[in-house]
């Protein structure tokens, strides 16, 4: 079947801006993540006072290294960018529970995901379409569109119901913040920006960034129940199900995401 997903060139300055851009946050995570998988000293203990337990770290350096490696290869760069945005949602969680400082520490992880998607925006004219214009819906389509739908029924449900919980602070959701770690005054702050992804996913025209913040969230509600030793499957479920609902009900998003050739 031919495809009708719209082709746009890329001049050679922003394709050169946009591998400098990716090039930055590729350097530092494919480092970060081969210390972890070394294990010096240093980043066990700096792990250990992140809250985590050591026999995190090598498997946090093979996930890294990995979704680092993926981003770096043109065919699956857009799988790489969700997947280092749900890693660094987790750095993100890990500091806003730490109490740490906005601009050096809670919002470090949030520039390296503007250099990922910014360094892809700039090189991938197919991204640039995808963000910036309305989903598109073609005839042949119509059963994968309803499947798309009920997929992303589920986490706009929970994330939405889950958000409101947070911004009526009830007080069941205190005791869980208190167990996780955080402080009361940072809840309706997650509720607010929990709901806004959500809202953000519905609207068409902005499904997309709504995903990548959505992916970001859920890698920090991974990340604060890893550091109790508790499942993660439904925070990664709930991600999977955002993005393959879209997946399915966009066409574009799986010409920049091939299953196969």
């Amino acid at each position: 079947m031919a495809s009708n997903i719209p082709t746009a060139s890329v001049s050679k300055n922003q394709l050169l801006a946009g591998r400098i851009l990716s090039a930055l946050p590729i350097l530092f995570l494919l480092m970060d993540g081969g210390m972890k998988l070394a294990k010096p000293k240093f980043v066990v203990d700096a792990t250990v006072q992140l809250g985590y337990a050591e026999s995190v770290v090598v498997g946090l350096g093979i996930v890294l290294t990995i979704c680092t490696i993926l981003y770096a290869i043109p065919r699956t760069s857009v799988l790489g960018a969700i997947l280092l945005t749900g890693y660094l949602g987790g750095a993100v969680a890990t500091h806003v529970r730490l109490g740490n400082p906005w601009f050096s520490h809670i919002l470090f992880p949030v520039y390296l995901g503007i250099l990922i998607w910014g360094g892809l925006y700039l090189r991938d004219a197919r991204l640039r379409s995808l963000i910036s214009s309305i989903a598109q819906i073609t005839s042949e389509s119509k059963k994968m569109i309803w499947a798309g739908r009920i997929l992303s029924a589920l986490p706009v449900l929970l994330l939405l119901f889950s958000g409101l919980m947070k911004v009526t602070k009830r007080p069941e959701v205190i005791e869980g913040f208190a167990k996780f770690g955080y402080q009361e005054r940072v809840i309706v702050g997650i509720g607010v920006l929990e709901i806004a992804c959500t809202i953000l996913y519905l609207i068409p025209r902005t499904s997309v960034l709504g995903a990548i913040l959505v992916a970001g969230y859920m890698g920090g509600a991974a990340a604060t129940h890893l550091r109790l030793g508790e499942p993660v499957i439904l925070q990664v479920l709930l991600a999977v199900l955002a993005w393959g609902g879209l997946y399915l009900r966009d066409a574009r998003l799986r010409a920049l995401i091939p299953v196969k050739s």
